[in-house]
């Protein structure tokens, strides 16, 4: 399909560079848009095309007549804007620093609030949420998401296992609420509906921004450069580039895409590029806004260097009558590309056929096997087994006939360390009809292992193409454990209690793990006693599974254990689920990191007050060397000498709070990584009573009540 370009409807410089990703559009006045990015460390510049000059903090700019700059003390990390106040329909200004979250309201020149954020702040949006009707400012921060009103007040709080990257409001599963998507750098994008997360969608890399295009679809990118649409929790195309997509917006009929080398493309429903364009610096934000105030949205794009471009969102055309015959609907398009595209398929095949059969013929009279040839009953056969010696999984692929594997490639996204595809081409001496690849899975996710095969005889030149796909259940890296070996203690583990026949708790071991089918002795057998080993780690995993609907599940890790009970809570349809929970190691890091932060706090606290008595101290000296300069020059010396140490020491406390800083911010992330493990031992409402819960204890800094939480929840 031919891609054609398109020209902007409006154009524009801010004369100031642009950081990536920290630029929002606002309405200030209620009516008037104004672009709003980050221009360095610590400045943000307003742009106010429309006449509305900001005035107080922000001061008139000398590189453009319509920039005004807001200066601020420190580093802005995120940027987004809203009408939070109620009842005044004008944004307001949230600036997000390291360690802070300030709600400006630019018209007025006030603060509606400012607010210390423990965990850090990545990424700031504004929206409604489940049963919070009322316009929420939702903070991602490097472990834990955040809703604030208006006025600075916490409306909700839960922890994510990641770094959070992107969030969205969407109402995922059509109840007229709105749930929280969340894109972490673990990637994952994961549903928080009231609280409470309800789906995790597993990706192959960090989900870097999240878009929705309708009611049923949104669309996702991440930092691998893969960008998709999801419609219902399923996947319906995604396409992978070397650059990374900085924004994703729908419009019109095409799904926007603006990479990070500064080209914007438009594509289709199924993914293929319509329009193209290329700015002339790299791409710092695209969004879309109505910037020129005709009623309708435009494409708005910003380069690095601050070059703004405004797009129509549709494609205009030219030439058509609309009294002529009437265009053929997007449907009818796709269909019949598609039906070309099959034929054309087809037609490649019949010659590749009628090729082979004249060479076999013609090898019939000379004698002599053609380069092309292949029996035409040669099938590919793929095989995946546990090889517990290697601790992988062992990919066999093989042939039916004297043909050989002469090489074949792996496609598995997240598996490969230096990559997506793994190649396999052994020496001419080693050719054989069977052929071995490892693959080690560092998640227990579902996995598409895609095989393609060169198959042909040992003296061909020229080789057919196999393909195949394969899918590794959830559990694969858990083999079933040899009877001989000797069970070890119960130190850790997790209970609870179930309502369901043992003939379907097989058939959920049998699509999770990769075994042959368990099955029962006999119908009259009401219990399930089964271990696994673990290839990566050689750790022991027991299910046990008891006539009365007592679960025991034996791991020392806690996330393996979360990850079974969400994946047996899915398949049996439990809305709620409750368990008690026993696991010394998670226990002791909990303390150990309660400690630490504890350690921290009062570090923090005693640098900040020496800083501000340091601080004091130089602004008294400082007038004190001044008017010393007009009687006594030593003494003006020895002020400013001693203004130099201080400096000096001032100098070596930030350097001492910076570290305390990111300290803090380690432990805090791994203290919400174990309460969010401790949650997802728990199903529904238990799961969401263990996350407040855990909020409150960690407020009072209770220990013993966080570890009774891991153990028992909140009951």
């Amino acid at each position: 399909m031919q891609v054609s370009t398109v020209q902007p409807v409006f154009k524009l410089e801010l004369n100031h560079k642009v950081t990536p990703g920290i630029v929002t559009i606002a309405k200030y006045d209620g009516t008037h848009p104004c672009l709003t990015a980050s221009a360095g460390y610590d400045k943000i510049i307003i742009h106010h095309p429309h006449g509305g000059i900001v005035s107080g903090r922000a001061q008139r700019s000398q590189a453009h007549g319509e920039v005004s700059e807001l200066n601020l003390s420190q580093a802005v990390i995120a940027l987004a804007s809203g009408p939070l106040k109620p009842d005044t329909g004008r944004d307001v200004l949230l600036i997000g620093s390291p360690t802070q979250i300030l709600a400006y309201d630019v018209h007025d020149n006030s603060d509606l609030f400012f607010k210390e954020a423990q965990d850090g702040v990545n990424v700031i949006i504004t929206g409604t949420f489940g049963k919070y009707n009322k316009l929420l400012a939702i903070v991602g921060g490097n472990s834990s998401v955040q809703g604030l009103n208006w006025e600075g007040n916490e409306i909700f709080w839960n922890v994510v296992s990641g770094k959070v990257c992107s969030m969205m409001t969407f109402d995922f599963d059509k109840d007229g609420e709105n749930e929280l998507l969340i894109g972490c750098d673990d990637s994952y994008i994961r549903v928080l509906k009231n609280n409470q997360f309800i789906v995790e969608l597993p990706e192959t890399g960090s989900v870097i921004c999240l878009s929705q295009i309708n009611e049923v679809r949104f669309a996702y990118g991440l930092a691998n450069g893969t960008i998709g649409i999801y419609e219902e929790g399923i996947r319906l195309w995604r396409v992978k580039s070397k650059q990374n997509a900085i924004a994703l917006q729908w419009s019109g009929e095409t799904l926007a895409c603006c990479w990070a080398n500064g080209r914007i493309d438009w594509r289709d429903v199924a993914g293929r590029v319509q329009r193209r364009v290329q700015m002339r610096s790299g791409a710092a934000a695209m969004l879309l806004a109505d910037y020129r105030s005709t009623g309708a949205p435009d494409i708005v794009a910003v380069s690095d260097k601050g070059e703004v471009l405004g797009y129509c969102p549709h494609e205009k055309t030219t030439g058509f009558n609309p009294a002529s015959k009437k265009p053929p609907s997007e449907e009818d398009r796709l269909a019949i590309t598609e039906l070309l595209n099959k034929k054309q398929a087809l037609m490649v095949e019949l010659q590749h056929y009628e090729a082979n059969a004249a060479n076999l013929n013609t090898s019939l009279e000379v004698g002599d096997r053609p380069a092309t040839a292949m029996p035409t009953n040669t099938r590919l056969h793929v095989a995946i087994t546990a090889d517990s010696e290697e601790g992988c999984l062992d990919i066999t692929v093989s042939t039916n006939n004297e043909t050989i594997v002469r090489a074949a490639m792996v496609l598995a996204e997240g598996v490969f360390e230096t990559g997506e595809t793994l190649a396999r081409h052994p020496l001419t001496s080693q050719l054989r009809s069977l052929l071995h690849i490892s693959l080690r899975p560092p998640r227990d996710i579902p996995l598409d292992v895609h095989i393609k095969a060169l198959v042909g005889y040992p003296d061909s030149e020229q080789f057919h193409i196999f393909e195949l796909t394969k899918q590794l259940p959830r559990f694969a890296m858990y083999t079933p454990a040899p009877p001989t070996l000797i069970k070890p203690k119960e130190e850790s583990f997790v209970t609870f209690k179930i309502t369901e026949r043992i003939q379907r708790i097989c058939i959920w071991i049998n699509q999770n793990f990769l075994l042959d089918d368990v099955e029962l002795e006999h119908e009259d057998i009401k219990e399930l006693d089964i271990s696994f080993i673990c290839l990566r780690d050689r750790s022991r995993l027991s299910l046990y599974f008891g006539a009365d609907g007592h679960v025991k599940i034996v791991t020392p890790d806690i996330r393996l254990a979360g990850d079974l009970i969400q994946s047996l809570a899915v398949y049996l349809n439990l809305s709620d689920l409750q368990s008690t929970a026993q696991f010394p190691e998670a226990e002791r890091k909990l303390r150990e990191e309660m400690n630490n932060a504890a350690e921290v706090g009062e570090t923090r606290s005693r640098l900040a007050a020496e800083t501000a008595e340091k601080a004091q101290l130089i602004t008294a000296l400082l007038p004190a060397a001044q008017d010393a300069a007009s009687y006594d020059l030593k003494e003006m010396m020895k002020r400013y000498k001693e203004v130099i140490m201080l400096n000096e020491e001032l100098l070596t406390g930030c350097i001492v709070r910076r570290a305390t800083q990111e300290q803090a911010v380690g432990s805090l992330k791994n203290l919400h990584t174990i309460l969010q493990q401790a949650a997802r031992l728990r199903v529904g409402k238990y799961s969401k009573a263990a996350v407040v819960a855990c909020r409150d204890a960690v407020r009072s800094n209770n220990t013993d009540a966080l570890i009774k939480i891991l153990q028992v929840g909140d009951s």
